[in-house]
């Protein structure tokens, strides 16, 4: 009877999602990290945010074969994709770039438990690479270079500073963490209908965060491409894209006898409807979410 145990694991966060974790992201060995698994007796499982590798322990053997050979190291290559078609429009660092592509190893981390993987504590620009770059050498085909990963992660049984087998098979179990930050953007709401006033006025209207986390303001009268009039306001700071968002937004209207709530509510912004705005003579991304009445 096989006695399996894990050997290591690789968790991946995502400040996007209520969980924490990425469900949406599937981990692919490459051919070579197949057969190796299946030679050196290993099981590659999915776990509820990435995945681990366990070993047999009736099999140590062949695993130390593995990671003591010099003429070719041993090293766990995956492709990793994502089942969310929007996972690059709510993750940082993406920027639309198609020649750049996600890369992570563990050749410079050091010591046990929990080790961070990306160049900073959060994936950043500094964790792009070319496709023709020395650390994906070999690593991708052409079919890749033209619908790339979210990301290759490739981790060593041996780093620059020495053999991590021992490591690996001690206490506390070796975690490589990716943590990934969610996009931020400007909100613009376009309030639609009868209420928006022709002489260019907002009739007395404005967007109301009761816990005074976010201001908005107004940012006047705006035609659509539909030729309708809009009245628009525009949060004053970038407010990060959730799963499920922590806000409740209020249209107020003042009056002479008071200020009432219009609509108690309002919609939130949904992560593939965006547009351009212009601030301070600079162009910024905005969500856009309209508001009929």
């Amino acid at each position: 009877m096989s006695f399996y145990q894990t050997l290591l694991s690789v968790a991946v966060a995502h400040s996007y999602n209520v969980s924490g974790f990425c469900p949406s992201l599937n981990f692919y060995p490459t051919d070579r990290t197949r057969a190796l698994l299946a030679n050196a007796g290993l099981l590659c499982q999915e776990t509820i945010d990435g995945i681990r590798i366990v070993y047999d322990r009736d099999r140590i053997e062949a695993l130390e074969m593995y990671a003591l050979d010099k003429e070719e190291a041993l090293s766990f290559d995956f492709w990793v994709s994502s089942s969310d078609p929007d996972f690059r429009s709510y993750t940082e660092p993406y920027t639309g770039a198609e020649n750049e592509i996600l890369y992570f190893d563990n050749m410079v981390t050091s010591g046990t438990g929990e080790q961070v993987i990306s160049a900073s504590k959060l994936v950043s620009d500094k964790d792009f690479r070319q496709p023709d770059s020395e650390e994906l050498k070999d690593m991708l085909s052409q079919k890749d270079r033209l619908m790339p990963p979210e990301f290759v992660l490739r981790i060593f049984a041996r780093n620059n500073k020495a053999s991590l087998l021992k490591q690996w098979l001690g206490q506390p179990p070796t975690i490589y963490s990716i943590r990934f930050n969610s996009r931020q953007r400007y909100w613009k709401y376009y309030l639609l209908g009868k209420i928006v006033q022709a002489d260019g006025t907002n009739n007395g209207f404005r967007i109301v965060d009761p816990e005074n986390r976010v201001e908005f303001e107004t940012t006047g009268q705006e035609r659509l491409p539909n030729q309708s009039i809009a009245y628009t306001f525009r949060s004053k700071q970038r407010i990060p894209l959730y799963e499920r968002y922590p806000y409740r937004f209020q249209l107020r209207q003042k009056s002479t006898t008071g200020e009432t709530t219009v609509i108690p509510s309002l919609p939130v912004a949904n992560v593939s409807q965006f547009g351009k705005d212009a601030m301070a003579e600079q162009e910024i991304i905005v969500s856009e979410i309209y508001i009929n009445s």
